[in-house]
């Protein structure tokens, strides 16, 4: 085992050349060779090396308080589709639970943002501990996890794959996860192609956490010109002329510095429109609004997203 294991590493980091065909067919060895995890003797699903960093790494993505399933969709009706599995589900797991992101084929008691504990059963936790894949053709003919509540009820399905999603620090932030409720192998091709997929998804995760840094980044520069333009503008100044740049309404009142300052003029039901000088800081500061139109968020959602913007930089 350990020489084909050395193959594949030799494969990866493209120090020999091998041909494709005889690499696939070592990793379906393996494949074959591996082992299902016992469940442990505690009562939490082991935790990976790395669990801390790992941890935060999740957070990073800001998905854990405000799950968006639209990203994810379409990664689980692929992996669906191409494997016939009933379900494909995806998960990100911070210190505590397994939060649901996205599934196809789920029920209606599937909901997106659930957390389910990572206790010595939760099968996907295991994943997360090894690079590669875990495909079971059968979990009922496992000794080791017959004690496996579900199982015992008979409500467990028989087929499960799971694969890690590993981002570019090589943190297991998440599974990519199929059911099947019979007895179901995967193919080589189509093992491939799902390590492909979840590789696509730990691609999205690190441009949520890069896109998530900049828009801090951003908000922070536009504060600092603000100031400049503007010597004792606040934050509360700042807030108001994203939220009219965004088309929502602000009271006159809430921007009175914006008003004397000139940025802004008063209309005839007290609230406040930017001005032509208003307009030039808003570009010079780099506010625009198609950031928040590729959020697609409008009214409250929006002024909520800026509140809570402000209340983490303060």
């Amino acid at each position: 085992q350990f020489k084909y294991f050395l193959l594949i590493k030799i494969k990866i980091y493209n120090t020999v050349d091998i041909d494709t065909s005889f690499y696939l067919t070592v990793r379906c060895k393996i494949m074959s060779l591996q082992v299902l995890p016992k469940p442990t003797s505690g009562e939490k699903a082991p935790r990976p090396s790395n669990e801390t960093r790992r941890a935060q790494a999740v957070v990073k993505t800001g998905l854990i308080d405000a799950p968006n399933s639209d990203l994810f969709q379409i990664y689980c009706d692929l992996a669906k589709d191409l494997t016939g599995f009933e379900q494909a589900r995806f998960s990100l797991f911070d210190g505590e639970a397994q939060c649901s992101m996205g599934g196809a084929g789920v029920d209606e008691s599937y909901k997106v943002g659930n957390r389910i504990e990572r206790s010595k059963w939760n099968v996907c936790s295991y994943v997360l501990l090894n690079t590669e894949p875990m495909v079971v053709e059968d979990f009922y003919k496992d000794p080791d996890w017959s004690e496996h509540p579900f199982i015992k009820s008979g409500d467990a399905p028989h087929a499960y794959a799971g694969f890690p999603v590993i981002n570019k620090d090589n943190y297991a932030l998440g599974t990519l996860c199929l059911f099947n409720t019979e007895p179901k192998k995967l193919s080589v091709d189509q093992e491939n192609l799902l390590i492909r997929i979840s590789k696509n998804i730990a691609h999205l995760l690190d441009l949520q956490v890069e896109q998530r840094s900049l828009t801090a980044q951003k908000i922070v520069q536009a504060s600092d010109i603000l100031s400049e333009e503007m010597p004792g503008a606040t934050l509360l100044d700042l807030k108001a002329l994203l939220l009219l740049e965004s088309d929502l309404r602000v009271s006159a009142g809430d921007a009175n510095s914006l008003v004397e300052n000139g940025f802004c003029i008063k209309d005839t039901k007290s609230n406040a429109i930017l001005s032509s000088a208003g307009r030039l800081l808003i570009e010079k500061m780099g506010i625009t609004p198609k950031p928040m139109k590729r959020l697609k968020i409008s009214g409250n959602d929006a002024s909520e997203l800026i509140d809570k913007m402000f209340s983490e930089l303060q």
